[in-house]
């Protein structure tokens, strides 16, 4: 039986629905493998993401995938499959034999298996029995098995990555959902976004900014977990204003989008507009009644989170705390409180909604508390100018407007110093893009980490490699081991600096930590021998 699983990006709610109307369609076997998926992608995966209407239902026991974009038979030859998924199930859960046995006995079965459907339906048995009994490295490894088949079967390569995100093999994962794009020649939003979710998850921003866009064109625009996770790439990359932009969308195709809406609010209040956010969280609040998380994110709006709590506005202040799920145009990993929505990747609750940034005295990470900043009207009127001007790739205008907008707060306001770098390095003007940057950085870098990064790209096409591998350093400080891409940058321009001992260092960093989030991409051996050689090392 060929069935297609629910994005990787489930809020706990909407997960028990999904699997009550899974169940009454599906064999025991795979309702089970449901439940324990879903499950671990609640552990895993970051705050759980809303998926569209069209693709909220379990498969039939036909398993036609159908989407706005495409409607695909993706039935196989399936009689007596769910009499012998059902079977399974009753065998896999019998006190009469022990775990080895029934794993050695699937085992056997597969090898004997006559037909392909056949054997891919006792694999999938084998794996949900694994994971029941624990044995997840054995799992993974199936997993990994059936991921370098060479059969025609999108939907199955596209089962395989979610199961393989959720448990932990990011990588594989990621090969996965490529091949399934592949096999469906490009038109396939669902693999899109999650494989969009998983590339956030490893901080590569541009790839999965790459894949949620193709998620989104496929889908019309109309796809509102690709915009939740787009928004949360460009919050990544401090990009606020595009960040709004993704979040106000997704709630205009899905308005029960919770984690959309308290993203949005967030990031209101961080950019100046702390009313605006309060009125997202009260209008959402209106539609489908209070809850918790609303009351949380209107009071770290409206009151911050404490003593430690302060401005980097010259404007009347509001305190400062938590940056919410990618609410804040700094520093947003892939994963929200869960992961995926990292999340993935999430879309997770597939993401580390929370960013990742220097620790503070009360052991919060200093990116991770709400900052709601704020900006009188004409001002914030003059920002949302800059904003348009430089989408429709007028940055001149852009650039001038931004400089109105520092003016006229002692030239120091986050999110425009940031957002004048980006414009400034578009018009190749890479000198006073660093600055606008540096400004950031030195003075709120543990708040806004990512001031690091942008700015470490801005010295390297000066050619200062000295301090672009020191801004870099500082960023992969702030991150930690929650994203080892940014040493990849540090062992790239150490590298061109001539520092060969210092660029494999860097490198042996990223390895190790690539490991220990999954496995170390397999050019990274290479990588690492040309750095030996380099180095004097055999």
């Amino acid at each position: 039986m060929q069935v297609e699983m629910p994005d990787l990006n489930l809020s706990r709610s909407r997960a028990r629905s999904v699997v009550r109307a899974f169940a009454a369609r599906c064999p025991l076997s795979l309702t089970l493998s449901l439940v324990l998926s879903l499950s671990a992608a609640q552990a895993q995966t970051g705050p759980a993401g809303k998926q569209q209407a069209a693709e909220k239902s379990a498969a039939t026991t036909t398993a036609p995938e159908q989407t706005r974009a495409r409607r695909a038979d993706e039935t196989t030859n399936q009689s007596g499959t769910e009499q012998a998924g059902a079977a399974d199930a009753a065998t896999a859960t019998s006190t009469e034999e022990t775990g080895t046995d029934r794993l050695t006995s699937l085992r056997a079965q597969i090898e004997t298996a006559k037909t392909d459907a056949e054997r891919s339906r006792l694999r999938r048995t084998l794996i949900d029995y694994l994971v029941a009994l624990d044995k997840k490295s054995e799992a993974v490894s199936e997993l990994r098995m059936m991921s370098r088949e060479e059969r025609i079967d999108p939907v199955g390569f596209y089962n395989i990555g979610n199961a393989l995100a959720r448990l932990g093999d990011t990588d594989t994962a990621i090969d996965a959902y490529r091949k399934a794009i592949k096999q469906r020649h490009g038109s396939y939003a669902r693999a899109y976004n999650n494989l969009g979710v998983m590339l956030l998850r490893q901080g590569r921003w541009d790839e999965a900014q790459e894949a949620l866009q193709s998620a989104l064109r496929l889908e019309n625009f109309r796809y509102s977990e690709a915009s939740y996770n787009l928004g949360r790439v460009y919050s990544a990359r401090g990009e606020a204003d595009l960040a709004i932009r993704e979040w106000s969308r997704a709630l205009a195709v899905e308005p029960e989008h919770t984690d959309a809406a308290v993203a949005l609010a967030r990031a209101y209040a961080e950019d100046g507009s702390p009313e605006r956010g309060i009125a997202v969280l009260d209008a959402f609040v209106t539609r489908h009644g209070p809850s918790a998380e609303m009351a949380d994110a209107r009071r770290e709006i409206l009151y911050g989170s404490g003593a430690e709590a302060s401005t980097t506005s010259t404007g009347p202040a509001r305190n400062a705390s938590f940056t919410p799920s990618a609410a804040n145009g700094a520093a947003s990993t892939s994963a929200p409180r869960g992961n995926v929505r990292t999340e993935a990747l999430t879309s997770a609750k597939p993401d580390a909604r929370k960013t990742q940034g220097t620790k503070s005295a009360s052991g919060k990470n200093a990116s991770e508390r709400l900052r709601p900043l704020s900006l009188d009207k004409e001002t914030y009127s003059l920002l949302q100018r800059a904003r348009a001007a430089r989408e429709r790739g007028r940055d001149e205008e852009a650039a001038k407007l931004y400089r109105s907008v520092l003016s006229r707060n002692n030239d120091f306001f986050p999110p425009a110093n940031l957002e004048l770098g980006f414009v400034l390095g578009n018009l190749h003007r890479y000198g006073e893009a660093a600055d606008a940057l540096a400004a950031v950085a030195n003075r709120e870098g543990a708040r806004y980490p990512i001031a690091y990064y942008h700015l470490g790209r801005q010295y390297e096409l000066l050619g200062r490699f000295t301090l672009a591998a020191e801004a870099f350093e500082k960023a992969a400080a702030a991150y930690g081991e929650t994203n080892p891409q940014f040493l990849l940058d540090v062992s790239r321009v150490r590298e061109k600096e001539g520092d060969a001992q210092a660029a494999l260092a860097a490198m042996e960093s990223y390895v190790r930590i690539s490991k220990s989030l999954g496995r170390a991409p397999d050019w990274s051996d290479e990588r690492l021998s040309k750095l030996r050689e380099k180095a004097g090392q055999k």
